[in-house]
């Protein structure tokens, strides 16, 4: 198993692209630290039932005492930290608008979810990770910033920031063996309540969208993006830093 014995954070772990995440790297021999600002006793159990070994614990992402806390109940529990899967993110609640309609309330909250988020679960793990002389941290993007989505402005900038930071941070880290990349997913199925539309024709409209851009013609869900959090999580990918692996069904050449 290609993560035996490792620890892995994944935030954003209560549902859709987390929990699956979770499940998965559990079944390549990770202990799994499920975090989300919601419950996550539901994803601990599936990961327990998979006969992996999971904590889930309670942290919002935007308050550094929260992810701070969070890697030191990590240590407590598993002693170590060998990889960060920084999922989290405000998507799937926000609905499109132009970008002059979007509220000053709704973009920094975006932001400091998005990106500010991130930041900050890195700053409480890599110390960590120094320590064990090196780590893998993996930052979920999108690849609406290679698309520009209109009307969804706030995300796409959020996440285009999220790729900008993996490539600024894997430099800073690189002689502390820390690897740093991201992954562009497309436009996944999730079963997640969407803010793009309560109307379940749009959705399939969107979807089907999609799938015609795509070179691979089939609607992605969370397990097509597992295989390439594996590989980065792993030893597989131990001399890759700085890099993008967009998974999206060809949707983007990039």
């Amino acid at each position: 198993m290609k993560l035996q014995d490792r620890v892995v954070i994944i935030t954003g772990a209560v549902r859709g692209i987390g929990q699956v995440l979770a499940q998965r790297v559990a079944e390549q021999g990770a202990r799994v630290v499920a975090a989300d600002i919601l419950d996550v006793t539901e994803t601990a159990q599936k990961v327990n039932a998979v006969g992996g070994r999971a904590i889930g614990l309670r942290v919002d992402v935007t308050r550094f005492d929260s992810v701070r806390e969070m890697a030191d109940e990590t240590l407590a529990q598993f002693g170590q930290i060998d990889a960060l899967v920084n999922n989290a993110a405000l998507s799937a609640a926000l609905k499109p608008k132009p970008f002059d309609a979007i509220s000053e309330n709704e973009w920094d909250a975006v932001f400091a979810v998005n990106v500010k988020g991130i930041w900050q679960c890195c700053k409480a793990v890599v110390p960590c990770m120094k320590r064990r002389g090196g780590g893998s941290i993996i930052n979920i993007s999108s690849d609406s910033i290679f698309q520009g989505i209109p009307l969804l402005t706030h995300y796409v900038a959020s996440k285009g920031a999220v790729w900008a930071f993996t490539r600024s941070l894997a430099r800073e880290l690189g002689e502390s063996g820390i690897r740093v990349n991201s992954i562009t997913p497309g436009y996944t199925i999730t079963g997640v309540p969407s803010g793009l539309s309560e109307d379940k024709q749009t959705l399939d409209h969107v979807n089907d969208l999609n799938i015609e851009q795509r070179v691979l013609k089939r609607a992605m869900t969370p397990d097509d993006l597992t295989g390439a959090v594996v590989f980065l999580a792993s030893d597989d990918s131990a001399f890759i830093s700085g890099q993008n692996l967009n998974v999206d069904g060809g949707a983007v050449h990039y």
